[in-house]
């Protein structure tokens, strides 16, 4: 049983016959206690379960570990990370169990653990979920369904309490002490349904498969209340000054009325540390804009889905609309704020953290007609004039510009241009066109005159922002790009429809790319179709290409049910017969119904692209094959149109 030691300076990993630490450095004066001291003689055992407990980058994370922090510090003793010991909760369960001066975290309190620790807390509250395959045909409606499953869960954990409790035969219960052989388990069908903590198991699942959602929640069993769990042999004074510290913690405001307590809790529950954030935009249509006295366009659309999809108390309401440069300058500057859509570049990659894309846009110079004939064009000479820390700025240097005219207004410098004071205006194409036709005298004297650079957007978030929350706030980003309504589209393609027509992408893919993609797949599907499924499924090369970005792999069965899938596992499984793209158009029931008449053939349609932002047209090869299984599968494989 190797146990991880969580300390300041080192991480060396020891057997679990380590003795207790001896606290030398409570020297601290008269304010403490005789159980204070022996209390913080105490080991510390965990596990790998976030966002309670976890290890990142050599340390120990997670509400538990920071509440545990302020415990200690309230009291002024040195920092706990030298108590405390990661490993596989069964071992930890029994040493605590087992051993005077150990302690387990966070252990959920059950009835049947009752008598067998003494508790301070509670920490936090989870939900025990079961996660099946994609693609199986598992549907619980109650507790009464569970007992025909196999149902993986890590020993001596809560959910097996829990499963029993709900009439499951201990027989059908698997466990093992370690999450990620169970989730392999359930990989390789050994298993039919995995328990584990909402949270955590989305966690767990993604760092044994590589991809976040690789398996679906499809029943909620339970909610519990986490705990430090003391040995029974614990002091019971000693147990009671712990709880009186921590209950100190959810009452005593620190900062912004806030306890420490709560501030613990908004760095790791996305609900909650999100709603405390402040959001600022710009006037940039079609992406965030005012009218009828609310802010609209695709990014604020996205944004509130977001908020939606996390279940935080905010909406498009307690968005503040800014210009570019204060809202750029604030959310550089002070902690707690969030700038989009805002253009990721190289120059300003690490003053922010990111979540996206969320759409893209190209940048442009807009002249007075005729001013300049294209031919002629050279970038070095015009003056050119540009919003303050807009990521045009960054366009222009990188083709050796150096004389640019800067602004804060897109007014003033629309002014200036018209009025010859500068040759050009570098900005957005969409949102410069929208700003011309609001503030020019005579918008059509202004054209387009060279394309720049096209930029993916993104929030930004400050630096000091909690990773995870920035993590969350992707994760629903993703969800809402992928997860496909009971229509067939998703909300993120319904968003982007409503401001925008389909665009053609920038990557460039043949005809000859998707059939060769198509033709290796059916070969493998008929040598081996289950293991051929699990690797697309995967995302790993050749089904989605390392090299040709935008070339993936996708197959249906015979009833138009998404089989496999190399970019968004959340289809497998899903039935699409009469679903359609966001124009209406059931694009899946033609392929199908065309690779059962003909064998194969092309179709055309509009979806999102995995390597680019945006609604894109597409085009989609596909063939009837036979797999090794005996069932017929429709290969398919498209290509992005290109302008």
């Amino acid at each position: 049983m190797d146990w991880k030691v969580m300390g300041l300076l080192q991480y060396p990993v020891i057997v679990f016959y380590v003795t207790f630490l001896i606290a030398a450095c409570i020297g601290v004066s008269g304010c403490v206690t005789e159980e204070s001291a022996r209390a913080s003689d105490l080991i510390f055992l965990t596990e790998d379960f976030p966002p309670f407990n976890y290890e990142e980058e050599g340390r120990l994370k997670g509400i538990g570990v920071e509440l545990l922090d302020a415990v200690y510090d309230e009291e002024g003793f040195s920092h706990p990370d030298e108590r405390m010991r990661i490993g596989l909760f069964t071992d930890g369960y029994q040493m605590a169990l087992t051993n005077p001066g150990y302690a387990l975290f966070s252990v959920a309190r059950t009835p049947e653990r009752e008598d067998l620790f003494l508790w301070a807390g509670p920490i936090a509250s989870y939900d025990i979920v079961l996660f099946s395959r994609r693609g199986s045909d598992i549907l619980i409606d109650s507790q009464s369904d569970l007992n025909q499953y196999r149902i993986g869960a890590v020993k001596d954990d809560v959910s097996v309490l829990e499963l029993m409790r709900a009439g499951v035969d201990d027989t059908r219960i698997i466990t093992d002490p370690d999450p990620i052989s169970l989730i392999h388990m359930l990989d390789a069908g050994e298993i039919d349904l995995f328990a584990s903590g909402d949270l955590a198991g989305e966690y767990l699942i993604a760092k044994a498969t590589g991809k976040y959602g690789y398996f679906k929640q499809v029943y909620r069993l339970k909610t519990v209340d986490l705990y430090y769990a003391f040995n029974k042999e614990t002091p019971q004074k000693e147990v009671e000054w712990f709880q009186s510290a921590l209950n100190a913690l959810k009452k005593a405001p620190a900062r912004d009325g806030l306890s420490r307590y709560d501030q613990i809790l908004n760095r790791y529950i996305p609900s909650r540390g999100l709603s405390t954030l402040t959001y600022m935009t710009e006037e940039y249509y079609p992406y965030n804009f005012k009218e009828d006295d609310s802010v609209q366009g695709i990014s604020v659309d996205i944004l509130e889905e977001v908020f939606l999809d996390l279940n935080c108390d905010l909406s498009r309401k307690q968005v503040i609309l800014s210009t570019w440069e204060n809202g750029y300058q604030k959310t550089l500057s002070t902690p707690g704020y969030v700038l989009f859509s805002t253009a990721r570049t190289p120059e300003r990659e690490e003053n922010f953290l990111w979540a996206g894309p969320i759409v893209r846009s190209r940048n442009v110079l807009f002249m007075r007609s005729g001013a300049i004939m294209p031919a002629e064009l050279n970038l070095t000479s015009l003056s050119i004039g540009a919003i303050t820390d807009d990521v045009a700025v960054y366009d222009l240097a990188g083709l050796g510009v150096e004389t640019i005219t800067y602004a804060t207004d897109a007014g003033e410098l629309i002014r200036m241009l018209e009025e010859g004071e500068i040759d050009a205006w570098a900005y957005a194409e969409y949102p410069g066109m929208r700003l011309i036709d609001q503030y020019a005298r005579n918008p059509a004297v202004i054209e387009i005159a060279y394309p720049l650079s096209t930029h993916e957007y993104y929030l930004a978030f400050n630096k000091e922002t909690p990773p995870q929350l920035v993590q969350a706030c992707q994760q629903a980003l993703d969800r809402i790009r992928s997860e496909k309504d009971v229509y067939g589209v998703s909300r993120y393609e319904r968003i982007l429809y409503r401001y925008l027509t389909p665009g053609y992408a920038d990557g460039i893919l043949t005809e000859a790319d998707a059939i060769d993609l198509v033709s290796l797949t059916a070969d493998a599907l008929a040598r081996d179709a289950p293991s051929t499924i699990r690797a697309i499924n995967a995302g790993i090369h050749p089904y989605r290409d390392e090299e040709k970005s935008g070339l993936y792999v996708f197959a249906y069965d015979t009833d138009v049910v998404m089989a496999a899938h190399a970019t968004n596992i959340h289809l497998v499984g899903v039935s699409f017969k009469g679903k359609t793209d966001v124009t209406g158009k059931a694009f899946r029931d033609e392929m199908v119904a065309g690779a059962l008449k003909n064998g194969s053939g092309w179709e055309d349609y509009i979806y999102i692209n995995p390597a680019e932002s945006g609604l894109f047209w597409k085009s989609t090869y596909y063939q009837l094959v036979t797999g090794s299984d005996g069932n017929e599968y429709v290969v398919c494989s498209g290509i992005f149109k290109t302008g």
